[in-house]
């Protein structure tokens, strides 16, 4: 398994962009932050296999991770994405050390790490850090709900549309490096499948795409090309977190 590049040392750590780490209260963000180390990630790389235990958790700041599940015989598929708006190691809250999904590096950038020892250790002495992963591990289990039955009754082009708006929200890039296998991974899709539904997009002048670019053109027309379930993973956050 790859691991993540080593902190920055002595370089201090960026402000906290994490919306997870800014909701909580000033005094326990801040001993949070300065518990935390600042790495680079790179993209395609494991941060934890299911059913291993967490080593660390990670709370992104411009970097993104997939959550993906595996059945023997099929590629992965992503069920989950979590940006600057969350962390990977919530379950940790519940007491279970092991990983329910595997966690890979979608888009390379700056995340905050910390040993699960130590977020063990913080979640004892801290009411309020236990609160809070349990509010953002049930929001994990609403987008889960809603990716499962998007990917059974949606098409693939409203699929497609609803998964660049949820990796446009995490990049803040209208460019993303994305190829067709992995786009057809990401989707449980093939290949072929990914072509027509990213034609379609282009025709419509939403997005350009060209040699593993997409480039978002017109961001509202993305959104009305959309499944209704871009806005209902958006609500169940701004509902749980507000």
């Amino acid at each position: 398994m790859h691991q993540p590049s080593d902190s920055q040392k002595p370089q201090p750590l960026e402000p906290a962009t994490n919306r997870l780490l800014q909701g909580l209260p000033p005094k326990l963000r801040d001993h949070l932050l300065n518990s935390c180390e600042l790495v680079n990630l790179q993209f395609g790389t494991i941060l934890c296999e299911a059913e291993r235990p967490f080593k660390y958790v990670y709370f992104p700041l411009t970097a993104f991770i997939s959550l993906v599940t595996l059945i023997d015989g099929h590629q992965p598929l992503e069920v989950g994405l979590i940006g600057n708006e969350g962390m990977l190691g919530s379950t940790l809250s519940l007491g279970i050390p092991t990983a329910p999904l595997r966690a890979l590096v979608q888009g390379s950038g700056k995340s905050l790490r910390l040993s699960a020892a130590q977020l063990r250790r913080e979640l004892h002495a801290a009411p309020a850090l236990v609160n809070q992963l349990n509010r953002y591990v049930y929001v994990q289990h609403e987008q889960l709900a809603k990716t499962t039955a998007c990917i059974h009754f949606h098409e693939t082009e409203p699929r497609l549309a609803r998964w660049l708006l949820m990796t446009h929200d995490r990049t803040h890039a209208d460019q993303l490096h994305l190829t067709q296998e992995f786009l057809a991974d990401m989707l449980g899709v093939r290949r072929s499948s990914v072509t027509v539904a990213a034609g379609a997009l282009q025709t419509k002048k939403i997005i350009h795409y060209s040699r593993g670019e997409i480039i978002i053109l017109d961001r509202k027309g993305l959104e009305s090309a959309a499944c209704e379930c871009y806005n209902m993973m958006i609500r169940d956050y701004e509902n749980i977190f507000s």
